[in-house]
């Protein structure tokens, strides 16, 4: 579990005891005029202070920048003993992400400089929905709080101090619609930074049955029906994709099943399926990979973890939507008993498979995944998946990888996207490509090279069938190589805001 203090976040219902209360006061800055501009009423001594820096040029208010800076007089009632500037770039590239990555680096440099309390001055923007930013800002708060240092040892005192987070906007008596904003945001962070502890997990303290029984105990906690397939269980049913890429390693591979069942919900509502790769270690099998690097495939389960935590989500917030995340989980290990290339494994489906390259063992487990999701009753499906190093060289690590065999479903998943700070580019995604996961022994082959992308999400859309399917090929932004302002170097838990901006509609 994430080892930082949780966070008190909330709403300055007094703006003048506010600013008293707060040992630091966090202002947005922007490139362009005006620079300096807040929602809520700002003492005069600060703003002086803040207003004579950024005419002298010594901020310059770009994205990620931030300063910490004392006021000319500290002894001026009202008036914050520190000031933190937290640079947004322009207005023109303004956006709920970019807030929403202010205030988490906001968050990280109040914590280096052992304030307690920061009170965070909502920035004034043209057609700014107030609970929408205080949401942004709140949830960037939270997710900023994320540290993934479980092992390490601290002396005392070197706990963070950060307590408290008071977000200052144009209202003095914030009604429901901004209470209710903070609130999601506490529960949609809360569940993202889950998904990241899971992430940054060791493969060795993570293996298959830790993974499910980590999920099991959270559904425990918040009301959600789990299941878990064994391997026995999985051998019987017919899963070869899911049993032959854990055949290879002593720790055998399970299918987790969580069911959110909303009040009310009856067997005739649509059910919609969360499908996540839960690779807990990949060292790419017989195909094994090289050496540098390899520790990170410690996080080959993020989107499994992002499907688990997209339902703890929902089911805190009561969404009126049937869903079901299924997790297929396994390590990839090279042994005696381990896949080889050339073998032959049929799935769930009845498609058989030539696995041509045990490194791409993510669409074997995902097939079964997707058919066992359709089995149940899916209507509508997403998965989300470290799947490809291809995508990464296609779009970086600033956007998902899409695919998808219907352009309204995709649509609206790349639009939650969108809302949700984690953007996703739609890809190609059609038979032009089908030579390349033909095969001359199998119905199908599991890599054909370059475009390794487009060739995985084809074979994942044959198991899909016709049901509208989207998937997620999260492979780059599902890790931070180095810290960022906002966050430490590793699990980002991307996924778990876009599926639930994706049910909440």
């Amino acid at each position: 579990m994430p080892s930082s203090k949780s966070l008190q976040v909330k709403l300055a219902d007094d703006h003048a005891t506010g600013a008293n209360a707060a040992d630091a006061t966090a202002f947005c800055v922007f490139t362009d005029e005006p620079r300096l501009s807040v929602a809520a009423p700002l003492d005069e001594a600060a703003r002086r202070t803040v207003e004579d820096l950024l005419r002298a040029g010594e901020f310059k208010g770009e994205w990620d920048d931030t300063l910490v800076i004392h006021t000319a007089d500290a002894a001026t009632p009202n008036s914050a003993r520190r000031v933190l500037l937290v640079g947004l770039g322009s207005h023109e590239d303004f956006t709920r992400d970019t807030l929403r990555r202010a205030a988490g680096g906001a968050v990280r440099r109040a914590r280096e400089a052992r304030v307690k309390h920061l009170r965070f001055m909502l920035p004034d923007v043209a057609g700014g929905d107030a609970p929408e930013l205080a949401c942004a800002a709140a949830e960037g708060a939270h997710l900023g709080c994320y540290e993934n240092d479980f092992y390490q040892q601290r002396e005392a005192g070197e706990e963070s101090t950060l307590e408290h987070f008071t977000i200052a906007t144009a209202s003095a008596a914030p009604d429901d619609a901004l209470r209710d904003s903070l609130e999601r945001a506490r529960v949609v962070a809360g569940a993202a930074n889950w998904a990241r502890s899971l992430a940054d997990e060791p493969g060795a303290s993570l293996p298959p049955r830790e993974f499910a029984r980590r999920a099991a105990e959270m559904a425990a906690e918040f009301g959600l029906a789990v299941e878990t397939l064994d391997a026995g269980e999985i051998r019987k049913r017919g899963m070869g994709g899911l049993w032959g890429v854990g055949q290879g390693s002593d720790e055998p591979p399970a299918l987790i099943v969580l069911r959110y069942e909303p009040e009310g919900a009856s067997d005739e509502d649509e059910l919609w399926a969360f499908v996540g790769k839960g690779i807990t270690f990949d060292t790419g099998g017989i195909s094994i990979k090289p050496a540098l690097g390899m520790e990170e495939m410690k996080s080959d389960m993020a989107g499994g973890a992002a499907a688990l935590g997209a339902l703890r989500a929902c089911a805190e917030l009561k969404l009126k939507r049937r869903i079901v995340a299924v997790v297929p989980t396994a390590e990839n290990m090279p042994s005696g008993r381990a896949l080889k290339p050339g073998d032959v494994v049929r799935t769930l489906a009845g498609y058989t498979i030539e696995v041509v390259d045990t490194d791409a063992e993510g669409r074997l487990v995902l097939v079964d995944g997707i058919a066992y999701a359709r089995s149940l009753g899916a209507t509508r499906i997403v998965d989300l998946a470290t799947l490809t190093g291809s995508i990464i060289v296609a779009l970086g690590d600033h956007r998902t990888g899409l695919f998808s065999n219907d352009d309204e479903w995709a649509s609206r998943v790349e639009t939650a996207a969108a809302r949700a700070g984690e953007p996703a580019w739609r890809m190609p995604m059609s038979d032009d490509y089908k030579k390349k996961i033909e095969s001359p022994i199998a119905d199908f082959k599991n890599y054909g090279g370059r475009p390794d992308a487009t060739a995985a999400a084809l074979l994942l859309s044959k198991f899909a069938a016709d049901t509208p399917w989207v998937h997620l090929d999260i492979a780059a932004t599902s890790w931070h190589e180095e810290a960022q302002p906002h966050a430490p170097a590793g699990a980002t838990g991307t996924g778990v805001r876009t599926l639930v901006e994706l049910v909440r509609g």
